[in-house]
């Protein structure tokens, strides 16, 4: 009778080294993938954050920006320290003054290389000139700072501001206004010519943040045509004032009334007035000057008889019932 083994070969356990590298496979292959499931959510949740950090900003910014241009609403009453801390700041840098907003929309018109290049061949043109002209010993009050000086002088009266000097007057203010004689006989010895250069010197002299105002006179009245009020004393707007005096010539007679009346008509009157003239006034008197001039504003007038001595009393006249200086510039000498 045949014999069979009692155990099978088929249900020995097989405990071979492949079937274990089969069994840890799987488990190994499962931890990698977590560890790349975890990274890539480590990482939306890293995006996200910037994304709504960004979106925080976005909106903190335009918010600031559109409460401190005026569009906007107020600032709710629930708003933090620190929010109503940097609009303030925000406020604080873009809300400039008029002074500075004038600056930007000048600086935009100019070139600020071909500016100072030109301004310095103006500078150059006026020195070269002026005639010989200067004041004389018969000056009621000398000057503190003399020609030429910075600019920083004090003069008689003035309400503060900025300071200048006009053929060897200093005067301080914050408003100037500059009478000017152009009749005939301003065409004599250069004496035209003079004048011109020491207004243009006078203007470049002025800080930046004063104000100017130039009248040229005669039989009748000639003011720039880029004059529309009071100037302000940018180095810009000073080289357009000095192409135009330049241009002007003598002609006429002597006749400043007309160019009182649109002083003080100005809007606020000037501090300062610098009075130049070379010859016998017409139709002009102290009585009729204080007349015209404003009741509530002190207005310090600067008196030059320029090269001819005529007028000498009046204008001492003026200078003295105006707090103001006088002074004689004879032909010939150098301011």
């Amino acid at each position: 009778m045949e014999q069979y083994p009692t155990e099978l070969p088929c249900s020995k356990p097989t405990n071979s080294p492949q079937q274990g590298a089969w069994s840890v496979a799987p488990i190994t292959q499962f931890r990698l993938d977590e560890r790349a499931r975890w990274k890539r959510r480590v990482l939306s949740l890293i995006f996200v954050g910037l994304l709504i950090s960004v979106l925080v900003h976005l909106i903190v910014f335009l918010f600031s920006y559109s409460v401190a241009s005026g569009d906007g609403s107020a600032p709710p009453k629930g708003a933090t320290t620190t929010i109503e801390f940097a609009i303030l700041e925000e406020e604080s840098f873009t809300a400039l003054p008029e002074g500075d907003r004038m600056t930007q929309s000048e600086s935009n018109r100019t070139d600020a290389r071909s500016e100072i290049i030109e301004s310095t061949q103006a500078t150059l043109e006026a020195d070269s000139s002026a005639s010989s002209l200067i004041p004389s010993t018969e000056s009621r009050v000398t000057s503190l700072t003399g020609s030429g000086s910075s600019g920083m002088g004090v003069g008689m009266g003035g309400s503060g501001g900025g300071g200048t000097s006009f053929f060897g007057i200093s005067s301080e203010g914050s408003r100037f206004c500059y009478i000017v004689d152009r009749s005939g006989s301003m065409d004599s010895g250069g004496r035209l010519v003079a004048a011109k250069a020491e207004l243009i010197s006078s203007l470049q002299k002025l800080p930046d943040f004063v104000k100017f105002y130039v009248l040229f006179y005669s039989s009748g009245l000639t003011e720039p045509s880029m004059q529309q009020g009071w100037n302000t004393a940018r180095r810009g707007t000073i080289k357009r004032m000095a192409d135009e005096i330049r241009t002007m010539s003598a002609s006429g007679g002597t006749v400043p009334m007309p160019a009182f009346i649109n002083a003080f008509a100005l809007s606020p009157p000037p501090d300062i007035i610098f009075f130049l003239t070379d010859g016998q006034i017409t139709g002009f008197s102290i009585e009729a000057l204080l007349e015209i001039m404003p009741t509530n504003k002190k207005v310090v007038i600067n008196t030059i008889a320029f090269g001819n001595s005529a007028s000498k009393t009046l204008l001492q006249e003026i200078a003295n019932a105006t707090d103001g200086q006088y002074t004689f510039v004879p032909e010939g000498r150098n301011p």
